[in-house]
This record gives structure tokens, sequence and C-alpha cells, in this order.
């Protein structure tokens, strides 16, 4: 195995800028929205000059989308985790396990959320709201893909009920965003067992208490 170099003081120093610039930045947004947030506003919670910002981003739609791609990279990063935990259990688990990993990782990271969200549902200008829209889809549609594939191989298997797996993973993906909302909204939210439970149920039984019965033909 190769050895990894050591880090230089002023890399280590650099890095370690950054990270607290980011985190400002994440403050901000959670207090004040995308389109309100200033580079002032980012500089003053960081307790640094609002020149020192620019030494390491162009402008303030580089900061937010490089503290963006940073933090979902680590969102990424645990979902895959959770995939590769469950690689060869049934899908009721590997469903459970995601749900349990979104849910944790904003309760973690709860000033990641407003930025999340501020991408997604995008502010400003138009043009800012291109940019941003840029900045979050691929990743979007990149966890939609890997989730409709693992819904389409669990159809394989006979695991779930046969339908368009990419509509079926868009309406988990947002099912699920709204639980994550209601969570980081309350003071309380209710324990993150019992929500994997209500998602997770809710998916593989659906809420009907009906039997499945033909139609008459008559």
């Amino acid at each position: 195995m190769v050895p990894v170099p050591a880090k230089s003081k002023e890399e280590v120093v650099q890095e370690f800028r950054i990270q607290s610039i980011q985190e400002a930045a994440m403050r901000v947004i959670a207090r004040k929205g995308m389109a309100a947030a200033t580079m002032s506003d980012i500089a003053a919670e960081a307790g640094i000059a609002k020149g020192t910002i620019y030494l390491y981003f162009r402008d303030r739609d580089e900061l937010v989308e490089k503290t963006f791609e940073n933090t979902i990279g680590q969102l990424h990063a645990r979902i895959d985790e959770a995939f590769l935990a469950a690689a060869d259990a049934p899908f009721e688990d590997k469903l459970r396990g995601l749900l349990k990993a979104k849910i944790e990782f904003f309760r973690d990271n709860r000033e990641f959320f407003r930025l999340y969200m501020s991408l997604r549902i995008p502010e400003g200008s138009p043009a800012q709201q291109r940019r941003q829209k840029r900045t979050c889809q691929p990743q979007y549609q990149t966890r939609l893909t890997q989730f409709a594939t693992m819904l389409s191989e669990a159809m394989d298997r006979g695991e779930v009920r046969r339908m368009d797996p990419d509509r079926l993973a868009l309406f988990i993906v947002e099912g699920s965003n709204a639980i994550v909302i209601e969570r980081v909204m309350e003071e309380n939210p209710t324990p993150e067992g019992d929500d994997v439970e209500l998602m997770a149920s809710t998916i593989l039984d659906g809420i009907s208490t009906r039997k499945t019965t033909k139609r008459s033909t008559h």
C-alpha cells in the first residue's frame, strides 16, 4: 500500500478555513434562506473578513455549489453504505436501511437541509434558479436512478409487484422527503424508528384494508 503523503501546515489550515466558511454558509442559509444570504453575512458568521472568502471561492454561487457538493457527497456516502450493508438482504431490509440512513443524515446535518431544499426548489433570480437547479439535479437524478434499479431488481425477484420502477422510485423518494422535512421542522420529532417503520410498512403493505378481488365481468 502506497503511503499517503502528510499534509503540510498550509494545506491543513486551508482545509480548516474552507470547512469553516462552508459551515458558516449553511448556518446563514438555514436562518435567512438562499436568496437573502450574502457574502458579508457568511464572512461575519465565520468570523473572517469578506475578502478572505474570495481567496477560496470565486463568488457566492461557487461557495454554495462547493458547499452543496461536499455535503451531498457525505449523504451519498451514507446511503451507499446502507446499500452495501444490505446488498444480499431482502428488499424490505434494504428499504428500511435506506430510509434510516436518510433520516439520520438530516438529523445530524439540520443546517444543510435548508441549502438542500433551496437547491431543489430554487429561490432568487431566474439565472440563479437555473444555476442552482443544475447544481442539485444531477445528484438527485443519480439517486433516483439507483433506487429505481433496486426496485426493478426486486420486481424481477418477485418481492415487489410489477410497475414502472422510475415512477415508483420518485413516489417513494419524495414521500420520504416529506417526512424528513417535517422532522427537521419539529422540536420533538417522532422517534426515528417509528417514522422508518411507518414509511416502510406503508410502502410494502399499502394502506387499504380491502382484499384484492377480481371485478365482476357481468
